[in-house]
């Protein structure tokens, strides 16, 4: 065990100053587990992820301060030093402590510029393209040329919150064999997912399919898109419990059927859990090379598992789509259920509805980044607004802005620096506004993205099908962010692909509003998961083109922070110092205790196995995605030659679309 390690943590006052307020028993086992890391103990009586874990910490920070002149071994440095000195006590040490501290463990803090407003004006001139020539074939009619997707996360019935749901004896059967797969084994987290038995008025499917129908309404009304109209949505159903597969779609249904005739009635929505999504490869087969492609494609192509595995399948399929039922569809736009298009606002606020912001000349278009690199836009992001914000403008950041120094796992971890720093720079920018340059202008100058959000965000078919991008199904928290990973550095000698900034494309985020309860039942899930995301991040940057540095160099600082050398180090630190938190209940820590004892051994113990397996797994799901794109081509080809087989393979098709739908 390093002496120096031992000693530079020692030398962390402040972690004692949190251990002070602990109270009951997690917090006692994050304090025995800090007292072991200072060399006052040893962790291994300690229950996971606790256990054995101090000499992992400890090589971790002997390899962040080898290399000498490295600008995180300076950092270790500059903080020993004033950890000497030992007095913090004051506003302006305080200060200089905690961003001391970011440099040595989350330099994305001080990204740039350890000035907020500079952080924004510098990296949104990163961000900067230089457009050479606008989409040749822009959307025109979204209602016709956009399939609109969403994930639907089904989860066990929560017993009291099903009173008066129950109207047919079918119904109460859904809901007791949904409460039977409930004491299986949990297989899968989510952050705020569904329980079947939901009552109507909180089923975030319905709240998010309504929301989506009132605004195509909205559309007709205006005259912005023709009457009559019919949006296409597709729905992934992914579920916590195995036993749930067969219970998914008659929930829905049944859920649907509830709702007022009208309300959806200008929706086709079609559902597809896993059983759905195996019939698709089973009719993909003899498009691809051969049956081991056939195999990996299974693997790969679903909706269970992971929230990488849904994300892919969502953009993957309505280009299938696109070639065997409708041709007229040219992209694809995910929403998230809990959000609905503010359409008043947008209009009143930018002059365009939800709709005419998707007839930009942007998303399509070329032109170069700030480093003369040729990009394709053919990606589309917006943004979001809370629903408790939007009174002061459709333009509020959905992310509050730090306004004290923090305390506890935020002197080590600051994730709301960069995020709020990358909202107000990527998400919030307005062409031609008074706050950024007067060349900005959406036409000639506009911004890429790299930070966006799990909804309000879209691909084109053509730029789908050539450059491939996918989230590995490995990813389970950023699923949106590690969709890009997958192409960043791009094709030798090709055009990057990147993110459109769709100025005023926003959406109105409800979740509190209508769904707080489910979103606290997933809140362990969710803290773990962001834990785990620090390690997965970190693996994939390593085997990416580029490397750990070089991706982070393209997406820092808000993607970019769980990339980190230190990933072990900073998971359980602020681990430890969330269970110190007196301000979260003693049911909230155990049960993340808990949580994070089951899914973070692995990690910790096992990291470079983990690498080796996440770097496979990658590969494979590469080659997969390319034989399905590859068939994706040939079936096209075939069409135009009117081939029996092709034809036959567009008819079953459209077969499974049907049995999928359920409005």
């Amino acid at each position: 065990m390093s002496k120096r390690a031992v000693e530079f943590y020692q030398k962390l006052n402040f972690l004692r100053e949190r251990i002070e307020i602990a109270g009951d028993e997690p917090s006692l086992t994050a304090a025995s587990f800090l007292d072991a890391l200072a060399g006052r103990g040893s962790d291994a009586n300690l229950s996971d992820p606790f256990k054995n874990a101090v000499a992992v910490i400890h090589k971790e920070f002997d390899s962040a301060v080898a290399s000498p002149g490295d600008s995180r071994k300076t950092a270790f440095e500059s903080l020993e030093k004033l950890l000497n000195k030992g007095n913090y006590q004051g506003s302006e040490s305080k200060s200089q402590l905690a961003e001391t501290l970011w440099a040595a463990f989350f330099p994305e803090a001080l990204y740039l510029s350890a000035d907020p407003d500079s952080q924004i004006h510098l990296l949104r001139e990163k961000r900067v393209v230089r457009i050479d020539k606008a989409a040749s074939q822009p959307v025109i009619d979204p209602a016709r040329e956009i399939l609109f997707t969403s994930n639907v996360l089904l989860s066990p019935p929560v017993a009291e919150k099903t009173n008066g749901v129950s109207g047919s004896t079918e119904l109460d059967r859904v809901i007791a064999d949904a409460a039977q797969a409930g004491r299986e084994k949990q297989l899968y987290w989510y952050d705020h997912p569904i329980p079947v038995g939901t009552p109507l008025e909180y089923d975030e499917a319905v709240y998010g399919l309504s929301g989506l129908a009132r605004a195509l309404s909205f559309e007709m009304e205006r005259g912005s898109t023709e009457a009559g109209a019919r949006l296409k949505v597709l729905l992934s159903v992914s579920v916590t419990h195995k036993g749930l597969h067969q219970v998914a779609l008659p929930w829905l249904r049944a859920q649907i059927g509830r709702t007022d005739a009208e309300t959806l009635e200008n929706l086709d929505v079609y559902a597809f859990t896993e059983n759905d999504t195996e019939k698709v490869v089973e009719l993909l087969s003899p498009w691809l090379n051969n049956s081991e492609d056939a195999e990996s494609l299974k693997r790969t192509f679903g909706v269970d598992g992971e929230y990488g595995r849904h994300y892919s399948f969502l953009k993957a399929l309505p280009a299938l789509w696109s070639v065997l039922t409708d041709p007229d569809l040219k992209a694809t736009f995910k929403i998230d259920l809990d959000q609905v298009f503010p359409q008043k606002e947008l209009v009143a606020e930018t002059g365009k509805t939800a709709f005419d912001h998707f007839k930009t000349d942007l998303w399509g278009a070329r032109g170069r980044d700030s480093e003369n690199r040729e990009v394709e836009l053919g990606m589309i992001a917006g943004a979001l607004v809370n629903e408790k914000d939007i009174a002061s403008g459709l333009f509020t950041p959905d992310i509050p802005w730090p306004e004290e120094l923090p305390y506890g796992e935020n002197l080590l971890f600051y994730k709301l620096m960069p995020m709020a720093v990358s909202t107000r720079a990527e998400l919030m920018t307005r062409y031609s506004a008074p706050q950024v340059p007067d060349s900005l202008d959406g036409v000639t100058k506009a911004l890429h993205r790299i930070h966006v959000t799990g909804g309000t965000n879209g691909i084109r078919f053509d730029a789908l099908r050539h450059h491939r991008p996918f989230t590995p199904s490995f990813i389970g928290r950023a699923e949106d962010q590690g969709y890009l990973l997958s192409v960043l550095a791009g094709k030798p000698g090709e055009p990057v692909l990147r993110y459109a900034h769709a100025s005023g494309l926003v959406m109105r985020h409800d979740k509190e509003a209508f769904a707080g309860d489910a979103v606290k039942a997933g809140k362990a899930g969710s803290y773990v998961g962001d834990l785990i995301r620090l390690f997965v991040f970190s693996c994939y940057a390593d085997f990416l083109p580029g490397g750990r540095d070089g991706v982070k160099k393209e997406v820092d600082p808000f993607t970019g922070c769980f990339i980190s050398p230190l990933p072990v180090t900073l998971a359980l630190l602020r681990l430890a110092l969330h269970l110190l938190d007196s301000g979260n209940s003693r049911e909230e820590r155990q049960a993340i205790l808990e949580l994070a004892g089951e899914r973070l051994p692995v990690w910790i113990h096992k990291g470079e196995e983990k690498a080796a397996e996440l770097k496979n797994l990658w590969h494979s799901e590469r080659k997969a995605w390319d034989s399905y794109y590859n068939a994706l081509d040939r079936l096209e080809n075939a069409l135009s030659a009117k081939d029996a087989g092709a034809l036959n393979t567009a008819e079953r098709f459209n077969d499974i679309l049907e049995n999928c739908r359920i409005t």
